[in-house]
Order: structure tokens, then sequence, then C-alpha cells
């Protein structure tokens, strides 16, 4: 909208008032002077009323029942003043006259009709409020299905395809979970309230409902991006909305990922407890089998006392593997700053403390000295000498890390097999094959707990590093639309002339089918003798 022009900046109403008042010229002076201050007038409080009821709509109407009145009524009154003897209706009958020509007619009709049409989408074209467009575009991915929560196999996350997920993308964003974050976000209750409804403040419903309407969600084809566009009379507040609905969206998928690990972690600690009742179950049986056939004490006392501590070398070492998997799959910049929260290395912190304030001391001082300065060279050796030392001081904790845990390895295999040859030892005859069932059904039951702590273990360092830019990633971020998109004024007006066109020349065919057939009705003149 351009501030410079001052009718622009003025209620429809009144602009459309200015408009009846310039098209009153149509009527002669005479008409003019005696009813052209009272017409005026009314048809001014026929627009407040118009523009309280229904605004653009109860103008647009408003027009559409006045324009055709004047047209007609202005077209008799200057028809009048050319002839005053005859009364206009005679005038207007004998637009049909048999005696006038099929192709004159035709004219004449065709004329009035497009003028009017024309007129009335010129009229609403511009009373229409203007609208501008501002998009967002998001690249939103699958939620993954996590096999770490079922009773068997490693855990491994394998991609789902789902067919519907676009649909069912666009009827999450729509929703009253998302939505109603972004009304409250923007205050829109409050805001709409005020421009729309005299300042009384909107339900939820009724905000989000006109938020939808102005919601248009698209995908682009062959890929996972969503275009959010958003339509407002104030293009800022457009870019602000279609940017708010992103942002409510990736906050919805980032909390429903986290609330489905809750979940998945507190199925895996029910089994937790499910398996240490089970293990406590299956151990009061191995003893009373042991005592039933006299099997040796100490055989059983070597199985719990290495079979706990493989479980728990077995425990450090899956924590640890999978400390050291996450931390080498990062990149050397972040590994700097995630070391010192996994293992304690004071010279660690030193060197970061030391290389943050020389960070700063750079940035403040290239304000003041060219880059060749000698404090500004100075400072750059001591930032490139402590990165170097950062960059050793890292790469020898890791190196320490991978020892600590290849050693955590071989104990434990050292410690399984003198477990092994422990029971070797002990031949199983078939009259206590019973107990060894046992034996073996316990070890599973361990073995499953196990597996149970590492997962455990995984999810909980899983949710230390969310990765929201797996679920919803905002490639795009609205920008405030230069010139509006609504009403498309070429258009409208396109629009209004080929319409225009149209009916005048159904109207002016049937116009001039009528004079053809009224003066095949009446009696030719008889000829003289």
């Amino acid at each position: 909208m351009n501030p410079t022009n001052p009718s622009l900046r003025q209620p429809p109403w009144q602009f459309s008032q200015r408009l009846y008042q310039r098209l009153l010229a149509a009527y002669p002076r005479a008409h003019r002077e005696a009813y052209g201050p009272a017409m005026a007038q009314l048809f001014r409080d026929q627009c407040r009323d118009a523009w309280t009821e229904g605004r653009a709509w109860g103008l647009a109407t408003l027009w559409c029942r006045t324009l055709p009145d004047l047209l007609k009524t202005s077209f008799l009154e200057r028809c009048a003043t050319l002839r005053p003897g005859k009364y206009m209706t005679n005038k207007l009958t004998s637009l049909f006259n048999p005696g006038r020509g099929p192709l004159l007619t035709f004219c004449l009709v065709f004329s009035v009709v497009f003028l009017i049409t024309f007129v009335i989408a010129v009229v609403v074209t511009f009373i229409l409020p203007e609208s501008y467009a501002s998009t967002a575009r998001i690249k939103v991915e699958s939620d993954m299905v996590d096999n770490s929560y079922t009773t068997g196999g490693p855990a491994d996350h394998v991609p789902s395809y789902d067919p519907y997920f676009i649909q069912t993308t666009f009827e999450v964003i729509q929703s009253q979970l998302v939505l109603s974050n972004v009304v409250t976000a923007q205050n829109l209750n409050v805001k709409w309230g005020k421009r729309y409804y005299r300042g009384e403040t909107l339900k939820l419903t009724e905000t989000m409902d006109i938020l939808k309407r102005r919601l248009v969600l698209a995908p682009v084809r062959n890929t996972r991006l969503i275009t959010i566009t958003v339509y407002d009379e104030d293009r800022q507040e457009a870019a602000d909305l279609a940017n708010a609905v992103a942002k409510a969206y990736q906050d919805y998928r980032l909390q429903v990922r986290e609330q489905m690990a809750l979940v998945g972690q507190a199925v895996l600690a029910e089994q937790v407890k499910a398996s240490d009742a089970s293990i406590d179950r299956l151990t009061a049986e191995t003893e009373t089998l042991r005592a039933k056939f006299g099997i040796p004490e100490n055989v059983d006392q070597l199985r719990a006392k290495y079979q706990e501590q493989l479980i728990d070398g077995q425990r450090t070492y899956d924590s640890l593997q999978t400390q050291l998997t996450q931390l080498q799959g990062l990149h050397p910049q972040p590994l700097r700053d995630v070391l010192p929260t996994v293992t304690t290395d004071p010279m660690l912190v030193e060197l970061l403390g030391k290389l943050h304030t020389t960070e700063q001391a750079l940035v403040t001082i290239t304000n003041d000295y060219a880059p060749d300065n000698l404090h500004v060279t100075r400072l750059q050796s001591t930032l490139n000498e402590l990165n170097r030392e950062l960059d050793a001081r890292v790469a020898g904790i890791m190196i320490a890390l991978e020892n600590e845990v290849k050693s955590k390895h071989t104990a434990l295999d050292s410690l399984q097999a003198f477990l092994d040859e422990a029971l070797q030892k002990s031949k199983p005859t078939p009259e206590t094959q019973p107990y060894w069932d046992k034996q073996r059904e316990l070890a599973g039951q361990l073995e499953f707990r196990k597996t149970l702590a590492a997962k455990i273990a995984a999810a909980k360092l899983d949710l230390t590093i969310p990765k929201t830019y797996h679920l919803v990633e905002v490639i795009d971020s609205a920008e405030p639309g230069l010139a509006p998109v609504k009403p498309n004024k070429p258009l409208n007006l396109a629009i209004g002339a080929v319409l225009g066109i149209l009916l005048g020349t159904v109207a002016g065919s049937l116009a001039a089918l009528v004079t053809v057939r009224l003066a095949r009705r009446l009696p030719k003149p008889a000829l003289q003798s």
C-alpha cells in the first residue's frame, strides 16, 4: 500500500462515498441541484451501515444494488432533458420499437450491460481490503521406528514409510495442539478482537478459525519441504505468523519425541523390574536344586562371584563404549566443549578458559589496530598456540578413553575365559541336568538384564543431545511481502471486462431477437394505388 496516497489511508466506506458523489455527475445539473445533497447523504448513511454489518462484503453488496439503479435513472433523466414533452417510460419502451434496427438495439443493450458489469468489477476491486502474503519453508522428517524398546534384537533405528505423512503433517499443523501456541505467542485473541470485533477479546476457537482461513499449506513436489503461507492485511504480521507456525510445529515435534523417549525409558524400567524378579526366582530355584543334588557350593559361589563381576564390567564397558562412540561422532570444535562434561581434566578446562579470554582480547584489539599490528600478531600467535595445545589435549584424552575401553574389554574377556575354564571342571550328569538347565536359564536372564542396562544408558545419553534438526528444520524464514497479493487488480478488471462482454452479448442478442420478432408480427402498411 502506498502511504503517500491519502485516499488509501481512509476507511473504504469514505472512499465509496466520494466515488458516489463523483458518479452523481451522470445526472443533469437541475436534478443534481434538487436531489444531489439528499442522495449523497442517504448513500453515506447506507455505507456506514453496510461497513458496520459486513465490512468489505457489505459495501460490495451495497454497490451491486446502487450502481445499476444509478446508471438506469441517470440515463432516463438525461433522455428526459432532451425531449421534455415526452415521458421517460415512452422513451424506454421505444428502445424495442419494431422500427428500430436490430443492430442498433444490440449495440445499445450491449453497451449498457457491459458498462454496468465493468463498473461493478472496478468498484468491488478497489473497495476490497489489500492482503499481503508471507511464506516460510520447512523440511520435515518422519519419526523413526525405535527397536531399542523391544525385548529382542539389538537396538537400531529403521525408517518407516508412511504414504499419508505429508497429509498428516498438514492436519497436525492446523490442529489446536500447534495453532493454540501460535495464538498465545502472538496474542491474537486480543489483537484481532480489537481489529475486527470492536475490542472484544476472541475465544481460542474463533481466533483459530480466522487463522486457519489465512493459512495455506503446500508440499514442494518430490521433496520433504512444506511451504507455510499466511495472508494478512499487515505485511509484518503475515511474516510473524508464518514463522510462528513453523516454530510451533517444530516445538511440537520435539516435545512428542521427548515424550516417546520417556515412555520408552519407562518401558525399559518395567522390563528391568520384571527381569530382576525373574532372576531372584531362578536364583532361589537353582539353590534348591543344588542342595537337592549335592552339588558343591563353591561352584555356585564361583559362578555367582564372577558372573556379578561380568555384569558390572559389561555395564561399565557398554557405558564407556557408548560414550566413546558418541564423542567420536562429534566435530573437533564441539568436542572441546563436550569433553569437560565427560571427563575431569583440569588442564583442558584451563586451556579452554585461556582460549576464550584470548579470543575476546583479539576481537577487542582488532577494532582499534590493523591486522599487521604487533599486539594483534602476538595475540593471534597465542591463539594459534592455544588451539594447537587444545587439539593435542583433546586427542590425548580421546586416546586415553579408547585405551580405557580396550582395557575394560580385555579384562572382560579374561574374566569370561577364567569363568568358562572353572565351569568346565563341573561335568553335568543326566541326574543333575535340571540344575544345569536352571543355571542356563538364569544366565540368559542375567544377559538380558545386562542388555537392558546398556539400552537404558544409551537412551539417557541420546536424550542429552536432542536432534531437532532431524525432525523439523526451518529452511527459509518468512519475510514481509513487498506488494499486496489480493485483490489481483489486473486480473479482476480483465474478468470484469470479459464477463461484461459475455453478458452484454447475451443481453444484446436477446434484445435484437425481440426487436426482430416484434417487427415480424406487425402488419405491413398497404400499398397506395
